[in-house]
């Protein structure tokens, strides 16, 4: 009998696992439609520099929950992307390449998700301090105090 309880409860175990990994893919959204890495971070300075248009910089990695809950949750909502539209928006994940390592250390990033709003040509870098536990709404109120004059 407990030989039959200890299977039963290792294949209950496995099920939640992989249900929670599943879960957890289908959280994970890309952002597509923003410029990636330390490439799409040139592009965006070069572009700020004709249109004036502050840049969004998340800085992520894959294994973070808190940065796939921020993309999920927040920056995925119809809100958020339209808002991102009027920015050059940029995610980097310092973990697939040199380049985008020595942003994240330019930046100052010690944790995931950390978020910046780059301004004045690179003049003015501000940073998004509350990602975590937000709504839409808010985090727009952050962009828009944090790209006030």
């Amino acid at each position: 009998m407990n030989k039959k309880l200890t299977i039963f409860a290792v294949i209950v175990l496995g099920v939640a696992f992989i249900l929670n990994a599943l879960h957890n893919l289908s959280r994970d959204v890309s952002l597509s439609d923003w410029a990636s890495q330390a490439s799409g971070y040139s592009d965006a300075f070069e572009q700020q520099k004709q249109s004036g248009k502050p840049i969004a910089v998340l800085f992520y990695t894959d294994w973070c929950a808190a940065c796939k809950t921020l993309k999920a949750e927040v920056l995925s909502s119809p809100k958020v992307q339209d808002y991102m539209k009027t920015l050059h928006a940029v995610k980097i994940n310092p973990e697939m390449g040199q380049d985008a390592a020595n942003l994240a250390k330019q930046f100052g990033v010690k944790g995931y998700p950390m978020f910046f709003m780059v301004l004045k040509n690179g003049q003015e870098v501000k940073y998004i301090r509350r990602t975590n536990n937000i709504t839409p709404e808010q985090f727009i109120a952050q962009l828009e105090k944090a790209t006030r004059p």
